[in-house]
């Protein structure tokens, strides 16, 4: 749940970039459907078939337990359906990369492709397409409410969420510099504020659950930790904690592209447009 954002798909679901994938992963699993994107009853017929091979629930609708048991880890050297389902998503579409071949070969191109989507959403860069990555291409439709994720290893070149994390956790009372790499402490820093907050789904790894809990609201006027959050995100300001003209006005430029209504206020709707991969 806070690493793996599955996102359910149903009989009708009107989401057929996703649908294509899980028919290619059908497919894999050796079922005989068109991949039309289109989640009709022979679809469901092979879903429930899976869910039964694996005991569970005959549903028809892919939920969480059933994108796990559906998902075949492909890397370079891979060839099939499920290398399909990877490819047909086209995951470095949005940094303008050429269109990738479906043709069910993982080369270098797929493998490039897979780590850019990986780094684009802060998942564990390393070209394979596993539970993790397809957690996040089950999120590929309209509606989903994904964060990006920030993770030990990542630094802010690589991840522009690394030092927003570090801030938010300095606000919520770690000792912890704020340098840009989420290294052990950042991890160590996290889960310990991690099991004030819950009992389950403890990690190093700022994810789903957390981000809502880390962030709170910032306006004109206020200062501390998380103001210094709201800067580390946005080009050009200086990370001094005070919200003043020139941090609003960075802010409202970003709302109105990105995140509207341009009012000013840093709340949970521009807090998660942040961390998102713009273009998605």
């Amino acid at each position: 749940m806070n690493v793996e954002p599955w996102r359910d798909l149903s009989p009708g679901d009107a989401a057929p970039l996703v649908v294509r994938g899980m028919q290619f992963l059908l497919r894999e699993r050796g079922a005989s459907l068109v991949v039309d994107g289109l989640f009709g009853p022979l679809t469901a017929a092979a879903v429930a078939g899976v869910q039964s091979d694996h005991g569970l629930p005959s549903t028809g609708d892919v939920d969480t337990s059933t994108w796990v048991q559906l998902v075949v880890p492909t890397g370079p050297g891979s060839v099939g359906d499920a290398v399909r389902g990877v490819q047909g998503f086209d995951p470095a579409a949005q940094v303008g990369a050429p269109a990738l071949a479906v043709d069910g070969v993982y080369g270098p191109d797929t493998a490039a492709a897979v780590a850019e989507f990986q780094r684009r959403w802060g998942l564990t860069i390393d070209g394979l397409a596993g539970r993790e990555t397809w957690s996040f291409l089950s999120t590929m439709r309209a509606g989903s409410q994904v964060w990006g994720m920030a993770k030990v290893g990542h630094t802010q070149a690589v991840n522009w969420r690394v030092r927003a994390v570090q801030h938010l956790l300095v606000d919520h009372g770690a000792s912890l510099a704020v340098d840009g790499d989420y290294g052990p402490f950042t991890g160590e820093a996290m889960r310990s504020w991690q099991q004030t907050q819950r009992a389950t789904f403890i990690s190093t790894t700022c994810g789903q659950l957390d981000w809502p809990g880390l962030t709170r609201t910032a306006r004109l006027g206020d200062t501390g930790d998380h103001v210094r959050a709201v800067q580390s995100m946005l080009p050009g300001l200086a990370e001094d904690g005070a919200f003043g003209p020139l941090t609003d006005a960075a802010v409202r430029d970003f709302q109105a592209m990105f995140a509207p209504p341009a009012d000013g206020v840093v709340g949970p709707l521009t807090w998660r447009a942040f961390t998102v991969p713009k273009g998605e």
